[in-house]
């Protein structure tokens, strides 16, 4: 959802101001290193230095492509003014992290996420979107503006600001305006970072508009004049890849230089599902990297079967280790992901980067599934990021029954990577015309060409099929895929959006308090598989698990939920307390690998005792949720699915409910019914509360009648009953409210409607009162 505020009665000019002044040059880098008393070998770049300097006395907008240092310039900038206070803010916690580490020395900066400044500036703890709009209307409706209690900044680093929304657009122009009053009412001089190529949160309303358009948006909060600056050279990229990324995909646009040296990239022309034939010709390349440096990136990696399927072969047939994320939203886990091969989505690899890098399902198929409200004629930018991460083997596998992308060059890409056919003729189909005008001699058998009249080698063009013409129009409105789950009809939805569609149609009653303290059970959530070789392994979705099998296994003696059979339940279970969580841990582990199709994580476990949940920790959260569960009749794992409408479209819609209970049947015979959805998480979200909703929704299309809905979280306590304000018809409107959200393209907001309306956020802030002028 747009967080746009109107305007205020007076009208706030916007300026762009553009000024360029002769710099001074550094003497020699050394004098950066000895302004802090760091022995460092540090030396930055030319372009570095130059934003150094430059932001003793203006504001800059840093155009950085992928892997041309951005922390250096941040490191570049501390220690070239070691007489002002630098403030660096970030959107990665990893990040923060990092990049404060690596400043650990410079005692004039200081670095935040943008949650964390806010949670200093606001005067509490910011963990989402969400929260911070409520404390940004709460500042808003007092009319005051926040107070920056802590040393206020001379130079302030916003990085990554193509990720920026409006929501965080607000929090800066309140930050920028907060610092200025601590300093007496003297602004910061500003740096803006980032990369408009790799702004790819639009789910989040993140427009790359924040960043090219700094001057004019900023301009108000900050009256010095702005330069432009553009770090172009990757120290990351070899010049085969840069060359590959430039004129394949980019229209042989010099976006990217790179002076690094280091191998062509390769392109698969394969079959994505024959899992055995990839397997065999990637394993190689990922054994001489070492797993630890290699990574596989596709848009999707719980959606997509071919990746599962050569995960899987990767996995059994070449023992190699390998990490597979439990969700497609969850942040990677370093300590998980250490010493293994990363399977990852594009989004949660954003920032990372490995020596070997294979990328899958980047062809014409990505804008058919992910990009259809996307122009043709242009690289997307998800793309764009997945191609920049390998330090220096880039892999693509090419699906050859697909197209490549309208935006590519198929002569650049034959001239810039090492293209392997993996397919014979007899799979091919049919011969496609070469393209070549010397080929026309009628004797050929070479095993790479695919015309029979043909003796050129180099002739293969046209094994990779020509992509359609660019000019599609785009496919803006809802289209609902053919089947959704509940458990992702709510992901990637603004934070605001969501709430308010929950609060307009179900009314969410808390039945019991969160607990705190001894009353929170905390189990591990990452456990070592393998002490040796420094393994870790994710398991909180296994823990979530137990707890409800241990729950069946208690009050009916059986183990569905775990899809263990009766026998197996009566001939193993151990008797032992402790050696019972550690049955039912690796059943859970065996259940979800059956379910998510993946097979690393049972492989890599397979030695594993299953020993890190305590028997007690156990019977607390089963005597929790038992104690909550009255009813005499218990099914659990309940699948449900049905088809649902929205306009004139439709889509399946599927899930699984953790528990159904009945109460006795009443005089005509029929019971009344409870759905259960239990979690064992941190904290209760909006999506379980859809999720819940989607379940119940389904139970009761079949019989007509509506079920209790019930949220419970185990780990703290927090149980919640939603309650439908209008019924099943209610929960009809909830969800497809939901669904437009999620599956409705909008486009682009014009520029006129962008700048206005961040000109009125930022009246609205200038128009706060700061405590000093007397009304």
């Amino acid at each position: 959802m747009h967080l746009w505020l109107s305007a205020w009665s007076r009208p706030l000019p916007v300026r762009l101001i553009l000024q360029r002044k002769t710099l001074r040059p550094l003497t020699t880098s050394c004098r950066l290193l000895q302004s802090t008393g760091r022995k460092s070998t540090f030396a930055p770049s030319p372009q570095q230095l130059k934003i150094a300097e430059l932001c003793s006395s203006q504001n800059v907008v840093v155009s950085a492509r992928p892997g041309s240092g951005k922390t250096a310039t941040i490191e570049a900038i501390a220690a070239n003014h070691p007489d002002k206070r630098i403030g660096s803010i970030l959107f990665s916690k990893r990040l923060q992290s990092e990049t404060s580490r690596r400043l650990e020395n410079y005692h004039n900066s200081d670095v935040f996420t943008f949650h964390g400044m806010a949670g200093k500036l606001l005067g509490k703890t910011v963990p989402n979107d969400k929260e911070l709009l409520k404390l940004l209307r709460k500042v808003d409706s007092s009319g005051k503006l926040p107070l920056w209690n802590s040393t206020p900044f001379d130079i302030v680093v916003l990085d990554e600001f193509q990720d920026c929304n409006p929501e965080t657009f607000w929090l800066v122009a309140c930050f920028l305006r907060s610092n200025s009053v601590a300093k007496g009412g003297q602004p910061a001089r500003i740096v803006v970072l980032g990369d408009e190529r790799q702004s790819i949160y639009r789910f989040r309303d993140a427009d790359p508009r924040f960043l090219t358009l700094a001057p004019e948006l900023l301009g108000p909060i900050s009256p010095y004049p702005f330069d432009k600056v553009q770090l172009g050279k990757s120290f990351r990229l070899p010049m085969p890849t840069v060359e590959f990324i430039n004129r394949g995909f980019l229209g042989g646009e010099q976006y990217i230089s790179s002076s690094k040296h280091g191998p062509k990239p390769i392109v698969l022309r394969c079959d994505i599902f024959d899992k055995h034939a990839l397997a065999e010709e990637l394993s190689p390349y990922i054994k001489r990297y070492g797993p630890e440096n290699c990574a596989i990136i596709a848009p999707t990696v719980r959606k997509s079967d071919p990746l599962k399927y050569l995960t899987n072969a990767l996995a059994e047939v070449h023992g190699i280790p390998i990490s597979v994320p439990i969700d497609d939203d969850a942040p990677l886990n370093d300590k998980v992901i250490h010493g293994k091969m990363c399977i990852s989505t594009i989004h949660q690899f954003k920032g990372r980067e490995r020596e070997l890098v294979i990328l899958l399902g980047m062809d014409a198929s990505y804008l058919e599934y992910f990009g259809r409200d996307l122009p043709d004629d242009k690289c997307p930018n998800e793309v764009f990021v997945a191609l920049t991460r390998a330090l220096k083997q880039l892999v693509f596998l090419y699906n050859y029954k697909r197209k490549m992308m309208p935006c590519v060059s198929v002569d650049a890409v034959y001239d810039t990577a090492e293209v392997i056919n993996m397919i014979s003729d007899e799979a091919d189909g049919n011969k496609a015309d070469c393209n070549k005008a010397d080929c026309n001699k009628a004797d050929c058998n070479k095993a790479d060409c695919n015309k029979a009249d043909c003796n050129k080698a180099d002739c293969n063009k046209a094994r990779i099929k020509p992509p359609d013409k660019p000019g599609r129009p785009l496919q803006l409105g809802l289209l609902l895929p053919k089947t959704c789950s509940a458990t992702e009809i709510a992901r990637y939805l603004q934070d605001d959006a969501l709430d308010k569609v929950v609060k307009r149609f179900v009314r969410v009653k808390r039945v019991s308090p969160r607990s705190s303290g001894h009353g929170r059970i905390d189990i591990q959530n990452v456990v070592a598989s393998d002490k040796k070789k420094g393994f870790f392994e994710s398991v909180s979705d296994i823990n979530g698990l137990v707890i409800a099998a241990a729950l069946e296994l208690e009050t009916s003696g059986t183990m569905k939920s775990l899809g263990v059979g009766q026998r197996e339940v009566n001939k193993n279970m151990p008797r032992h307390p402790q050696r019972l969580v550690s049955w039912l841990c690796r059943h859970a582990c065996r259940y979800e690998a059956d379910i998510s199709g993946y097979l690393p994580r049972m492989i890599q476990m397979e030695h594993h005792k299953f020993d890190w949940m305590r028997h007690e920790d156990l019977e607390l959260a089963r005597r929790r949720l038992d104690k909550e569960l009255v009813d005499t009749h218990l099914v659990f794992e309940v699948g449900m699915c049905g088809k649902f409408y929205v306009d004139d479209q439709d889509t399946k819609l599927c899930g699984r409910a953790d528990i159904v209970t009945s109460s006795p049947s009443d005089q005509d015979g029929e019971s009344d019914k409870t759905i259960w959805e239990i979690k064992f998480v941190s904290q209760l979200t909006n999506e379980h509360i859809v999720q819940a909703c989607v379940y119940a929704y389904l139970l009761g299309s079949r019989s007509r009648k509506l079920p209790r809905i019930i949220l419970f979280n185990v780990r703290d306590g927090d149980k919640r009953e939603i309650i439908p304000r209008d019924g099943l018809a209610g929960l009809r409107k909830l969800i497809t409210n939901v669904l437009r959200l999620r599956y409705t393209a909008v486009g682009e907001v014009s520029y006129e409607d962008f700048i206005q309306r961040c000109t009125e956020t930022t009246q609205r802030v200038m128009n706060l009162s700061d405590g000093k002028n007397k009304e």
